[in-house]
């Protein structure tokens, strides 16, 4: 089932979700680090100033999202409030 969980409160700025699902949509997404991303990862971003830093794939991030769309909707038509969202 896509989608499952709706969600339609954000904070604007950054783009966290608020509301009745947002507990479970961070519980979620910590689920997702700790079974799918290496514990080697340092960062999540890649960092310019500290090439020797290991930090999480374009990969690795692509498929955690594609994993959240199959249990969450974002009910929004902000196209940038859905990048800050997924970033």
């Amino acid at each position: 089932m896509e989608g499952y969980l709706v969600i339609s409160k954000f904070d604007e700025a950054t783009g966290q979700p608020l509301g009745q699902h947002a507990k479970t949509y961070v519980g979620h997404c910590g689920y997702l680090v700790r079974d799918r991303i290496p514990i080697s990862a340092q960062e999540w971003k890649k960092k310019p100033s500290a090439p020797h830093i290991s930090f999480v794939s374009d990969r690795d991030k692509a498929n955690m999202w594609t994993n959240i769309g199959h249990h969450f909707t974002f009910d929004t038509n902000d196209d940038e409030l859905k990048e800050r969202i997924r970033e």
